[in-house]
Parts: structure tokens; C-alpha cells; sequence
């Protein structure tokens, strides 16, 4: 018998790039006099540039990249005019005239890219203001005196929420909106009706990543790595290792075994002609994290989120030279999106068999291991076993 099955098989952690504070057009930050963070990007404007670097880390990597997409800006028919607490002109909001020329430019290139990128809900502006008019972090969560979160009241929520849809089709962005980003990263995890997850999954979200760093929750205990709330996958995004206002940030030493949050510029280069040098740096740093027995590098948010919560819930053991996968938690939980398939690894010395349950496909051969993707048979057993035989 295996004693040491973690050298002989795994389910791999996600590894998934999430990209928040796309979709600004200006990117200074105006908080000091009443205004949004927005991106952080203080000598130039966004540009089209900006989103080829996205697709070209999306490209190195073959994974549709997360992109919390805040979408005030492009607002062609000023709709935040009479959206309550959206933004700190109220009923005087006028981006219509105020549209970037190449916005059409770039729509064409997000619907045509997106085997590289998937935007997420990111909010309208941002930020929150109140009926005085005052900026408050953030739009659907702001702190109380406590320090805990107070969430923006449901109908206003369900405003803004159908303001960003409306602002999204009006724009011909294609792609359905199927994961969240809260602003800020103040949020509240909740099984119940109380909270923003049940809004959210009326409108179609299906997944939520947020450091669990400073989410709040209402359960008995605080979730951790990854967790399910009203249907939606809601993953640990761990803390950024880099700061959000950074431009052209350095890549850090460490690996995560987890999902990885960068902010736009973070990748960007002042000079937007430049963005390669910035974009190659860490296309050279993400490349680390392939071949990694510990590691499965995700293809898009849904692939991360089954993999997360596969890797937390199932109950993996050997038993006299076979795995098995018993699959009882998970499918218990309830979740809206889940997918049959996850992903093992295992090492080359055995080569593993399924039983009828599941179907078994090599998605990638590595010099000590192979990652294979497993497929659950439809309606799922709650149990697999694989075979092992050694490898010829």
C-alpha cells in the first residue's frame, strides 16, 4: 500500500489571474476632492494599447483572464444621471459628451478577444455616494463606525446592478457577465437572503473572488479558501502580493497556490508605447507557475472556481494501489455552476484507470507527472475510484 499519496496524486490548487479597475478611460485618482480612485494611472489615459497587454498575458498563458470591469465611463446615453448614489454629479452626470473616440475600438477588440479576457462586474464608478453627496468606499459596501461593512440598500443595489447591464448592452460588449469583483474588496459572505450574493445571483453571477482578508461574514465561522453562497462560487483570492497603484510593478520572488489579484497598471507602462517591457516581465514571472505538481493553471474563472472548491471538498484517499474520490461534500453545497470536470495530478510511475463513473483524458504530460482531467459521468456518482497499474 501508497503511504505517501500526495507524492503519488493531488488536486492541484487554482492558479487564475483576476485583473481589477479595467474599463477606466481616466485613471487619477480624485478621491481628495470628492471623486473616484478609478485606476490609479496619473500621466496618460487609458488606451487600446492597455487592453492588448490583458490579451497578450491571457495569450502566454492560453487562460481568459478575469477583468473586473468598471463600466461609468462608458456611458453613452448618460444613465448615472438619474441612478441614485452612482456618482457625485447626481442628476448634472454627462459622460455622453465626454466619450473616448476609440471606445468603439475597443468593444471590437474585447468581443474579439475573448478567448483572452472575461470582464467581470466591477461596479458603475466604483465608490458609493451618499444622499449629502459625499464619496464613500464603496459602492455596494461601506465601513460603519465599527469598522464592520453596511451594504448599500437592495433597491439601490438593484439599481446600479441594472444600470451596469444596461450600460453593458449598450455598448455591444458580448460576453455574458458571470463573476463579481467587489469594489474595494468590502464585502460580506452570506448563505441568506441579507446580503449582496442574493442580488447577485438574480442577475446571473455565478462566481465571486475577494480576499477573504477583509470580506466580513455572516456565518458561525469565517469560510476559508473557497466557500458557497446562495448558489455562487465565492474563492479566496488571497492577498495582493502588489500594491493597486503601482505602474509597471516588479514581479515578486514567491509563488501563490491560489488565485492571483493584480490591478491594471500594475502590468502598464506610463508610456503606453512601452507596455511590452512591463507585460513580458510578468509573462516571464507567470510562467513559473506551469509544471507545478501542486498547481493547475486555470483556464477561465468557471475552470478555477470547480477546481478551488473540488480541492477543499473532496475526500481524496489510497486503498491498495487505487484513488478514491468520494465527492459527497461537494455536491452537497449546492452550487449553481459547478462542472464535472476537475483535475488531478498524478505521478508517471502509475497510470490510473476509471471505473464507469467517470471518463479520464490526459490534458498535459510532465517529466514527473501527469495532469489529467476527470470527467464526471452525468447524473454524477458520488464516488470514483481509479485504478492504478504501474506505468509501462
Amino acid at each position: 500500500m501508497i503511504k505517501d499519496w500526495h507524492s503519488l496524486a493531488t488536486i492541484p490548487h487554482s492558479f487564475f489571474i483576476v485583473v481589477d479597475d479595467v474599463g477606466w478611460w481616466c485613471g487619477k485618482d480624485q478621491r481628495y476632492k470628492n471623486g473616484p480612485s478609478r485606476s490609479g494611472l496619473e500621466n496618460r489615459r487609458h488606451v487600446l494599447a492597455d487592453y492588448k497587454a490583458i490579451i497578450a498575458l491571457g495569450k502566454s498563458l492560453d487562460m481568459r483572464i478575469k477583468c473586473g470591469f468598471v463600466i461609468g465611463e462608458w456611458d453613452r446615453s448618460n444613465i448615472l444621471a438619474r441612478v441614485r448614489n452612482s456618482n457625485k454629479y447626481g442628476s448634472g452626470w454627462d459622460q455622453a459628451s465626454r466619450l473616448d473616440p476609440k471606445i468603439d475600438a475597443v468593444r471590437d477588440l474585447i468581443n474579439a478577444s475573448q478567448d483572452y479576457l472575461e470582464l467581470a462586474l466591477h461596479g458603475l464608478v466604483h465608490m458609493y455616494w451618499d444622499d449629502n453627496g459625499r464619496m464613500q468606499h464603496a459602492e455596494f459596501y461601506q465601513r460603519n463606525p465599527q469598522g464592520g461593512y453596511v451594504m448599500t440598500p437592495p433597491d439601490i443595489s438593484r439599481e446600479h446592478l441594472d444600470a451596469y447591464f444596461e450600460i453593458y448592452r449598450q455598448n455591444g460588449l458580448q460576453a455574458p457577465v458571470r463573476s463579481f469583483i467587489p469594489p474595494c474588496f468590502q464585502y460580506v459572505y452570506s448563505q441568506g437572503r441579507d446580503q449582496l450574493s442574493a442580488i447577485l445571483a438574480e442577475y446571473g453571477i455565478e462566481y465571486v473572488s475577494t480576499p477573504y482578508a477583509s470580506m466580513g461574514w455572516t456565518s458561525d465561522e469565517k469560510p476559508r479558501d473557497v466557500a458557497l453562497e446562495n448558489g455562487i462560487i465565492t474563492v479566496d483570492r488571497t492577498t495582493d502580493l502588489i500594491s493597486w497603484d503601482v505602474v509597471a510593478a516588479t514581479p515578486p520572488d514567491v509563488l501563490k497556490k491560489s488565485f492571483f489579484g493584480l490591478h491594471w497598471i500594475n502590468f502598464l507602462h506610463n508610456e503606453a508605447p512601452r507596455n511590452d517591457e512591463t507585460v513580458q516581465a510578468w509573462i516571464r514571472y507567470f510562467s513559473r507557475y506551469q509544471h507545478q505538481y501542486d498547481l493547475l493553471v486555470a483556464r477561465d474563472i468557471a475552470m478555477a472556481s470547480t477546481q478551488a472548491l473540488y480541492k477543499k471538498y473532496t475526500r481524496l484517499r489510497l486503498d491498495h494501489e487505487k484513488i478514491v474520490l468520494d465527492f459527497t461534500a461537494v455536491d452537497q453545497l449546492g452550487a449553481v455552476a459547478l462542472e464535472p470536470s476537475l483535475y488531478l495530478n498524478i505521478a508517471n510511475a502509475k497510470k490510473p484507470q476509471p471505473n464507469q463513473a467517470a471518463i479520464l483524458h490526459i490534458k498535459e504530460r510532465n517529466e514527473s507527472f501527469t495532469t489529467y482531467q476527470l470527467v464526471r459521468r452525468m447524473p454524477a456518482a458520488s464516488q470514483i475510484v481509479l485504478a492504478l497499474v504501474d506505468a509501462d
